[in-house]
């Protein structure tokens, strides 16, 4: 991929994209056994940025993994492509209804916080 394509999407989120080695190296992983590499690690701060990044993913012919914990035993959160890291910014809880027993929670929620 060329570094300048990369350099025109990072100017376009208002969030982070990072293609560090190291950044890249930490999330080549998860709780599974599975290592890839992936081109770069998103930040996304708002709707506005995923569609970027979906855009951007759709024109590179190139995967798009989503990803919170990292805590998957099969490698359903590693992947060559972007990582799109939920878990900064899409944290709240945006509606709890307990008499319905019902939750609107954006994406970085995890059921700790939750509980």
């Amino acid at each position: 991929m060329d570094n300048s394509r990369i350099n025109i999407l990072k100017d376009r989120l208002s969030g982070e994209l990072l293609t560090d080695d190291l950044s890249r190296m930490i999330y080549s992983t998860d709780a599974s056994v599975y290592r890839k590499t992936p081109l770069a690690v998103a930040y996304p701060k708002s709707n506005d940025d995923l569609k970027e990044l979906i855009s951007f993913a759709s024109e590179s012919e190139i995967g798009l993994v989503p990803r919170t914990a990292g805590t998957s035993l099969a490698g359903q959160c590693v992947g060559d492509g972007i990582i799109v890291d939920v878990s900064r910014y899409s944290t709240e809880i945006l509606k709890l209804d307990p008499v319905k027993k019902q939750v609107t929670v954006q994406p970085g929620v995890v059921r700790d916080e939750l509980n």
